[in-house]
């Protein structure tokens, strides 16, 4: 990071929130703004910008944050740094985090922390940033498993956990005080003023004797106004009949559970919509076909036209031929089996360099036993720091209880001590991860990688695309005659390089390429 010609550092604040980051969580954007404002008076920064966004932190696609980029280009000379007040709030997404911060760098411009702060200059930072980056992208899916989670139990109690449908408004029902403070909120639907164009829809589709658009039409001009597609799939939907769609969860199967709201029709009027629609009785639940035939699916586009390439099969004279091809006004026409052959090719011309192979095993040897001797005084140290967190989530527990402690002032401490647990807890595992003997598994690792196109064609359908999502982080590009990728995994691509001028690199140049940071 260089500084302005006034010898001052010129700073950007970027605060951020999401849907379900809300102010009583300590997330607020005020809150944020705030505390950066009286870091940078501390620092001696000089405030350029500042940018708000109220957006999720899974990848970079944010309105603010692209105004952000666009202004620093306009302004290179004049910005110093990005700051943050915690890594979670830059990104909780690793792969795209450390993208961002190269691009940054490489303009002479640092992003960081308030609160998490890192001397970019001393490479050991690299593994600590890269902890941070890493909590914050497992909180992320920690949120997903818990929302999925949250759907799937409300779904089992007759709740329903969308948006609410034609006919029905959502009703927020009474909160319930949980033992950690958090307020549990059940959403029911209830009936709204379309109920009755519902109602009489069903019951007119069910007697058979006039087509469904015909009384969508009718309907329409007495006030419903539904298009064709929304009322055939509002006539599908057994939510109406009181009950809810529960879909496969983990071990749990498929299943329909009475709903806690009002149906709209009865359950014998609804399936006879059913055989008014398919002329055959309601299947629950049908299970969709897996397209496992086709392992590129989703990993190819077409060269000509950039889009994604499906597939399907084709009807011969005594077989089917599966093909991969282009959709709408696109050509491009794969045989399935060349295809795939032209992906094993592919791999097969990853050979790894034998001369990078010596030197990254002996590298990651020597970086791991330098590592072992260090450990063992930072894992003491997180450990205490640990057992102190932990007494203190207890003592807010007894004090939330006594009464001696507001709800508000609860979960903003709760919150701050889980998610430095949290950090620690993941930090622990790194370093104990670390002092363990990882000779066998560079070893085996290498040699998986030596025989990638071997795995290609010897694994089944699941099998190749995880090797394909592995290795290749964009598409493949489709041509006539061939196939190539914009992008590979970075690991693959140091050690599958050729060229003479990396094959006379010493051993120490290259440590400091691939050692641990």
């Amino acid at each position: 990071m260089t500084k302005t010609n006034n010898n001052q550092i010129n700073v950007i604040l970027y605060c951020r929130v999401s849907t379900d980051e809300q102010a009583e969580k300590g997330f607020s954007l005020n809150y944020q703004e705030e505390s950066l404002k009286k870091y940078c008076t501390y620092k001696g920064y000089n405030i350029v910008k500042v940018f708000r966004e109220d957006h999720s932190a899974k990848n970079f696609k944010r309105p603010r944050w692209n105004e952000l980029k666009t202004y620093v280009k306009a302004n290179k000379k004049a910005v110093n740094m990005v700051l943050v007040t915690r890594w979670d709030r830059f990104s909780r997404n690793v792969e795209q985090a450390l993208r961002e911060i190269r691009e940054f760098d490489s303009a002479g411009i640092e992003i960081n922390s308030s609160e998490q702060y890192l001397d970019m200059a001393n490479c050991d930072n690299k593994m600590v940033l890269s902890i941070y980056l890493t909590a914050g992208e497992v909180e992320r899916d920690k949120i997903s498993i818990r929302t999925a989670l949250g759907t799937y139990q409300a779904k089992c109690e007759g709740y329903y956990a969308h948006r609410a449908p034609f006919g029905y408004k959502s009703h927020r029902e009474g909160n319930r005080l949980q033992r950690n403070g958090q307020q549990i909120k059940r959403t029911k639907l209830v009936p709204n003023e379309n109920a009755h164009y519902v109602t009489e829809a069903f019951r007119a589709v069910s007697l058979g004797i006039e087509p469904a658009e015909v009384v969508r039409k009718r309907l329409n001009k007495q006030g419903m106004q539904l298009g064709k597609s929304s009322f055939n799939l509002m006539l599908k939907n057994i939510l109406y009949a009181g009950k809810i769609e529960v879909h496969e969860f983990k071990n749990e199967s498929a299943k329909l559970v009475d709903g806690v709201h009002a149906p709209l029709t009865d359950l014998e009027t609804f399936l006879k919509v059913q055989d008014v629609f398919q002329n055959k009785k309601w299947k629950y639940l049908r299970k969709p076909e897996k397209e496992d035939d086709f392992p590129l699916r989703n990993f190819i586009v077409c060269e000509c036209c950039g889009q994604n390439l499906t597939a399907s099969y084709s009807k011969g004279r005594n077989e089917r031929y599966g093909y991969y091809h282009g959709r709408h006004q696109c050509k491009t026409r794969i045989r399935k089996e060349k295809a795939e052959n032209t992906v094993g090719q592919l791999l097969t011309e990853l050979s790894i360099n034998s001369n990078i192979k010596s030197l990254f095993v002996d590298i990651l040897k020597d970086s791991a036993n330098e590592l072992n001797g260090n450990k063992a005084n930072e894992l003491k140290v997180k450990k205490t720091r640990l057992s102190e967190i932990q007494m203190q989530l207890t003592n807010a527990d007894d004090m939330f209880l006594a009464g001696k402690m507001p709800s508000d002032r609860y979960n903003i401490t709760v919150e701050r001590y889980n998610t430095e647990k949290m950090q620690l807890e993941l930090e622990i595992e790194v370093l104990q991860q670390i002092n363990g003997d990882i000779s066998e598994s560079i070893e085996t690792g290498l040699l998986l990688l030596e025989n990638l196109d071997h795995m290609f064609f010897e694994s089944d359908n699941q099998g190749k695309k995880m090797i394909l999502g592995s290795l290749f982080t964009e598409k493949l590009i489709f041509g006539k005659e061939k196939c190539r990728t914009t992008e590979i995994n970075e690991v693959i691509r140091i050690l599958t390089r050729n060229d003479k001028g990396f094959e006379s690199t010493d051993k120490k140049k290259l440590s400091k390429m691939t050692a641990f940071p």
